[in-house]
C-alpha cells in the first residue's frame, strides 16, 4: 500500500513510517525537521497550504494519508489559539479535502484532551467538551476530517514516546531527572491511558490495514496517575535515585487548564475489529529497549 505520513518528523510520524516501512510504500512530509529515514521517502510540505499539499500529494497518489501533523503544545495552542487552529483544524480540511479528491482513505491522529476530564472511562459515544484551546482545536479537525473525506477514520489516542534530536520530550526530560535524582512532585489523581508510539503504530497500521472507518479509542487497556507512571518509568530507568512524591491533582497557574481523568475505554476496536490494546508495562519495556539500543536515523538538518 502506498502511505503517506504528514508530521513525519514529529514523536509519533517517525515511528510510524518504521513501522510501516517493513511492509508498504512510505512518504512522510516534515515542516521544520528533515529526517533520513531508509527505506522511506521524505518532503516538506506546511499542512495549510492547499496548493502545496495538492502539488505534493497528486503525484504520489497514495492509498492511504495518515495525519500526524499537529500543534501539540498544550500551553502554546492557549497562547495562539488562531495558530492552532488554523495548523489543527485548517490544516486537516485541507488534507483531508486533498485525500478525497485523490480516493484515499484519511486518517486523523486526535487526543483524548477533547473531553473535560471530570470523570475519565471515555465510550467513543461520550459527548466531548473540551477545557483548552489544543482539545477545541483538534475536535473541531475531527468534524473537518469527517466532513471532508469518505473514507477517514479518527483516532482519539494518549501517548508517550521519544523524541528525535535536536528536539527534548517530555520522556527525555523525566527519565533524565529520575536519573539526576531531582525532587518532582506527580499527582497521584490525575489519569490517563497512554500508549507507547510504537504500540500505537502497529494498531494505526492494523487499522488502515483493514480499511476501517469512523471513530475509535485507542489507548492502553488499565489507567494509570500520572504519579504511577513516573513510578513505573522509575523502576525501568532509574531504580534507586528517582524521589517522586505524590500530591492532589490541581490547575498550575500561568498554563491551559488540564483536564483531571481523561482515560479512555478502547472496547470497540476488540469487539468490532478483534484489536487487543496492550497493557502499559510491555510500552514502557520496549520504550527502554528503543533508547537502550537507538535508532543511527535522526535529523539531518532544519
Amino acid at each position: 500500500m502506498r502511505i503517506v505520513v504528514t508530521g513525519g518528523s514529529g514523536m509519533l510520524g517517525h515511528c510510524l513510517m518504521r513501522v510501516a516501512r517493513q511492509a508498504h510504500e512510505v512518504w512522510g512530509s516534515y515542516h521544520t525537521h528533515a529526517l533520513n529515514i531508509p527505506g522511506c521517502s521524505m518532503f516538506p510540505l506546511d499542512v495549510t497550504n492547499e496548493a502545496e499539499v495538492r502539488g505534493r500529494l497528486k503525484p504520489l497518489a497514495p492509498e492511504a494519508v495518515i495525519h500526524t501533523a499537529a500543534l501539540t503544545d498544550v500551553d502554546e495552542c492557549e497562547r495562539s489559539p488562531e495558530t492552532a487552529r488554523r495548523i489543527n483544524s485548517g490544516g486537516t480540511k485541507i488534507v483531508a479535502t486533498i485525500s478525497e479528491e485523490l480516493g484515499a482513505r484519511f486518517v486523523y491522529i486526535s487526543t483524548d484532551y477533547v473531553f473535560d476530564g471530570r470523570r475519565g472511562d471515555y465510550r467513543e459515544d461520550d459527548q466531548p467538551n473540551p477545557v483548552n484551546q489544543y482539545g477545541t482545536s483538534k475536535l473541531l479537525g475531527e468534524e473537518a476530517a469527517r466532513a471532508n473525506c469518505s473514507q477517514s477514520l479518527i483516532i482519539r489516542t494518549s501517548m508517550y514516546g521519544w523524541k528525535l534530536p535536536p528536539r527534548v520530550g517530555m520522556m527525555e526530560g523525566l527519565v533524565a531527572a529520575l536519573r539526576a535524582g531531582k525532587p518532582m512532585t506527580r499527582f497521584v489523581d490525575q489519569h490517563s491511558t497512554p500508549l507507547y508510539t510504537g504500540q500505537l503504530s502497529e494498531i494505526i497500521l492494523r487499522l488502515v490495514e483493514l480499511a476501517a472507518t469512523g471513530l475509535f479509542h485507542v489507548g492502553a487497556m488499565e489507567k494509570v496517575s500520572r504519579y504511577e507512571f513516573s513510578r513505573q518509568v522509575a523502576a525501568l530507568f532509574a531504580a534507586g535515585c528517582a524521589q517522586i512524591q505524590p500530591v492532589p491533582f490541581r490547575q498550575i497557574d500561568g498554563l491551559a487548564q488540564r483536564p483531571q481523568d481523561t482515560s479512555l475505554r478502547s472496547q470497540t476496536i476488540q469487539q468490532r475489529l478483534g484489536i487487543e490494546v496492550p497493557r502499559l508495562r510491555p510500552g514502557l519495556f520496549d520504550l527502554k529497549r528503543d533508547l537502550e539500543e537507538p535508532t543511527k536515523e535522526g535529523a539531518v538538518g532544519r
